[in-house]
């Protein structure tokens, strides 16, 4: 026979450490080979356990964060609404002294009525409404006041609000801009 029909015997090679699975456990541990078993097991399903929970963490991590993002980006979007609903105030405004004052027999005055009721209806879709301030008692939530002035005779009220200076709107429960007004105490 030649050497190449022969068969090669692999020889084992063992790292410091290992065990060799094909000795006997109970031989190089002097314990029972069920009880490594035993051992062996538990360990694994430490690890397991180890693994799992470790998983559930990041994946709880992994919704806070996109939750935490998405609140973010939603904080953002209303802020950067809110300031272009406020710039369209100061249209709105211009708008309505441009309507009380101009004579309504000018041919503009129609064109410039229709833009502020367009205006308006914008607002409104956006959720925007004008704070009514006029014979309302003063509230510092809503409004802002500008001069006080004694009170008419017979007024119930001990702040309220006789004159509108600038029209004050709020978006739902916020206000985004106070009602400037004067106010009529009572002494």
């Amino acid at each position: 026979m030649t050497d190449v029909t022969k068969k090669r015997r692999r020889i084992p090679v063992h790292r410091p450490g290992e065990v060799d699975p094909e000795t006997d456990v109970a031989e190089e541990t002097g314990q029972p080979e069920e009880a490594s078993t035993a051992a062996v097991d538990v360990t694994q399903s430490e690890e397991a356990v180890d693994w799992r929970d470790m998983a559930l963490r990041l994946r709880a991590d992994m919704d806070n964060y996109r939750r935490r993002q998405q609140r973010l980006a939603e904080e953002q979007i209303a802020a950067e609404k809110k300031r272009l609903l406020i710039g369209f105030l100061g249209v709105v405004d211009n708008l309505d002294r441009i309507i009380r004052y101009l004579d309504p027999a000018n041919p503009h005055q129609q064109s410039i009525k229709a833009t502020y009721d367009d205006m308006m209806k914008l607002l409104r879709l956006e959720g925007v409404e004008p704070i009514d301030a006029v014979n309302t008692p003063f509230d510092p939530l809503l409004h802002d006041a500008v001069a006080m002035v004694p009170a008419r005779e017979g007024q119930a009220e001990s702040m309220l609000i006789l004159e509108e200076e600038q029209k004050g709107y709020r978006m739902g429960d916020q206000v985004l801009r106070p009602a400037r007004v004067i106010v009529a105490k009572r002494a």
